[in-house]
């Protein structure tokens, strides 16, 4: 938008404008207050054909975004895609904590299955282990299919104490059943979603009995 239409607006419309669309973009996690206003700053530059057709995405995914019945992953189905690839291996799954460590493994060529956490055990934050999409994992492991799980939580305090509860329980529960965690290739408080694609690889493929 260029600035001469941005001048059929009042500025006091325009502030009241910026500070709704920065609230907004303010409601995602990994957005900053600076970010925010940079992000609905670029919104309103945008032709008004470019907003329109942002608009029209954001529309359709967020009424075709599902979470998946099985493995809690984003999905456009009830079940997502991974899960319902008969050519992946079904005794193994790897327990995350977000979507985008998904995206990662991915990326490294993991061809079991996944376990979406959505987050981590965080008591200070009042974030508890029914909190979580943990329950799920262990009706599953009920099944019988699965033979392994990779604990794939990240590896800061909060990931091991989370990794820690799951092992625990399956063990006590699921005596059967290997669970392992990738190789210490891995650096101490590293995240899974910024570790390159070839180390990720090795450090599943090197996997270990869980400590």
């Amino acid at each position: 938008m260029s600035a001469e239409n941005l001048k059929v607006l009042p500025m006091s419309s325009i502030l009241r404008c910026l500070e709704r669309l920065k609230e907004a973009f303010y409601a995602l996690p990994s957005v900053t207050p600076k970010g925010a206003a940079k992000l609905a700053t670029d919104f309103i530059k945008l032709s008004q054909e470019e907003r329109v057709k942002f608009m029209n995405e954001i529309s359709q995914a967020s009424q075709s975004i599902k979470i998946c019945a099985v493995c809690g992953n984003f999905s456009t189905a009830d079940i997502c895609d991974i899960c319902s690839d008969t050519g992946r291996r079904d005794e193994v799954v790897c327990v995350v904590e977000d979507v985008m460590d998904v995206t990662a493994l991915e990326d490294a060529g993991f061809d079991g299955k996944y376990h979406v956490l959505g987050g981590r055990i965080d008591p200070l934050n009042k974030v508890m282990p029914d909190d979580l999409n943990i329950a799920a994992l262990f009706k599953r492991l009920a099944e019988g299919k699965i033979k392994e799980v990779i604990i794939g939580t990240n590896l800061n305090r909060k990931g091991a104490a989370t990794a820690r509860y799951i092992f625990n329980e399956i063990k006590r529960n699921f005596g059967n059943i290997t669970v392992t965690q990738p190789a210490h290739g891995l650096s101490e408080g590293s995240e899974i979603i910024y570790v390159n694609p070839q180390t990720l690889k090795e450090a599943v493929e090197r996997r270990t009995s869980f400590q």
